[in-house]
């Protein structure tokens, strides 16, 4: 009798949060909540705002010190798309970072589901209330996951909405993990091997990615100094020796090499960029 009041009041407890999730997803008041895609980012008002005047400052400086000219500002101002273009690729690499690391989570407890005796469907359900526990309602794969359980809830197949969610990614091991999942579940294999191995493959994958970031560091801050000991010179030199780049400003000379001088600096940076990026 114990038992069957337990499994009762478990079985009323999840009715109330199937309902409560479904009232996060709309369903049922003709709300269709975004697909985004996760190989393009788009910068909120704050981040433009806020890189716009970092880039814009950048800029200004360089135009000053290598041509002391406000006309030079402007036709800089080009970099400055170039940068935010640049910008927009790192974070747009971050957060796919992010999504991979919160995928492997969703992976191990849909595992550790499925082993206590729940069904694919309602162990990614299950999974869904762990990962608002670890990473907040606002996480990428909560909102990820309660888009999954409403196309579920439109009778939409999993398999589907796995492989939705890998093409959006732009995650390799999401999209093979999709792949095999729909494979194997059609194929009747071993879906709880297939998950364990995909989510120690992405986590061996995330181990090592930190290990190199950890070894690189010291590398990455010895690039960002040197990528702004030139400007300290210059700035050095301009204070203590008054009228010592005259000689390089206000001629055709003059601004051919200080512009040669960059273009030497902006090919340095970006080969520096390239050493220091390791694809795992």
């Amino acid at each position: 009798m114990w038992k069957s009041c337990w499994q009762q009041e478990r079985k009323e407890l999840r009715v109330i949060d199937m309902k409560q999730i479904k009232s996060k997803m709309g369903i049922g008041r003709g709300r269709h909540p975004p697909m985004p895609d996760y190989s393009v980012y788009q910068f909120s008002k704050k981040e433009l705002a806020v890189y716009v005047i970092l880039e814009g400052a950048f800029i200004a400086l360089t135009a000053y010190l290598f041509y002391d000219s406000i006309f030079a500002f402007f036709l800089l101002m080009p970099l400055e798309v170039m940068a935010l273009k640049a910008k927009k690729e790192q974070l747009c690499q971050k957060r796919k970072q992010k999504l991979e690391a919160e995928f492997r989570d969703v992976i191990l407890s849909v595992s550790s589901n499925l082993q206590t005796g729940y069904s694919f469907e309602n162990a990614f359900q299950e999974a869904y209330k762990e990962i608002v526990i670890l990473y907040g309602d606002a996480s990428l794969m909560a909102c990820e996951l309660r888009l999954l359980l409403r196309r579920l809830a439109n009778n939409e197949q999993l398999e589907d909405a796995l492989l939705g969610l890998a093409k959006r990614s732009g995650v390799q091991d999401i999209r093979d993990f999709a792949e095999i999942f729909q494979i194997a579940k059609r194929g009747g294999g071993n879906m709880q091997a297939i998950i364990a191995s995909t989510a120690e493959l992405i986590g061996d994958k995330q181990a090592v990615r930190a290990e190199i970031d950890t070894i690189m560091s010291e590398k990455k801050l010895e690039q960002t100094i040197m990528r702004y000991i030139p400007f300290f010179i210059i700035i050095y030199i301009s204070a203590t020796s008054k009228g010592y780049f005259d000689g390089l400003y206000h001629n055709l000379m003059g601004q051919a090499i200080m512009t040669a001088a960059l273009v030497v600096y902006g090919l340095a940076c970006k080969l520096s960029d390239r050493i220091l990026e390791i694809e795992v």
